[in-house]
C-alpha cells in the first residue's frame, strides 16, 4: 500500500483519498436520491393518468344495448355494421370504420353472434353523430365503442 505522503499532489488540490466507508456513503446517497426521484416520477404518472381518465368523455355518455344481431355487413373501404332487431329506439344499425384496428375483431364477434344466435352487448354514444363520415346514417345508426358476446 502506498503511504498518503507518496501521492503526487495535483496542481492546487489535495489528493483525493477515499476509504471504503466514504465510497459506500456516496453510493447510498446517489441510490437514495434516485429512489426519491423514481417515487416522485411514479406519483406524477399516477396523477396524470387519473386526470386523463377523469377527462375522457366517452364512458359518461355511452349506453350499453343488448342486441339480437340479425345481420352483419362489410362495406369495403368504409365500414362494418351490425343490424339489431329490435333496435334501441330509432337505432337499428351499429357501425365501425374498417380503418379501426379492431374492426376485424368486432366483425368476428358480430358474425359469431349471428351464427350462434347469441346476444351482443354494444356500447355506443347516442349523441355521437360522427358516423356519417363512414356512411352510418344519423337517423338509425351509431358508432360502436365496444362489443361483448355473451354465452347466454
Amino acid at each position: 500500500m502506498i503511504a498518503p505522503a507518496q501521492f503526487p499532489a495535483r496542481k492546487g488540490r489535495q489528493p483525493i483519498r477515499w476509504n471504503r466507508m466514504e465510497k459506500e456513503d456516496q453510493i447510498m446517497k446517489r441510490w437514495r436520491s434516485n429512489r426519491e426521484f423514481n417515487a416522485r416520477l411514479t406519483l406524477a404518472g399516477a396523477v396524470f393518468s387519473a386526470c386523463a381518465l377523469i377527462g375522457s368523455p366517452a364512458p359518461a355518455l355511452a349506453d350499453f344495448f343488448s342486441c339480437t344481431a340479425q345481420g352483419v355487413a362489410v362495406f369495403p373501404g368504409s365500414r362494418i355494421h351490425v343490424r339489431c332487431n329490435p333496435g334501441d329506439g330509432a337505432f337499428t344499425f351499429f357501425a365501425l370504420s374498417v380503418a379501426n384496428p379492431d374492426a376485424s375483431r368486432v366483425l368476428s364477434l358480430a358474425a359469431t353472434a349471428v351464427a350462434a344466435r347469441r346476444p351482443l352487448q354494444i356500447l355506443f354514444n347516442p349523441n355521437d353523430l360522427s358516423g356519417a363520415a363512414i356512411g352510418c346514417l344519423n337517423a338509425d345508426c351509431r358508432l360502436i365503442q365496444a362489443v361483448e358476446l355473451f354465452r347466454d
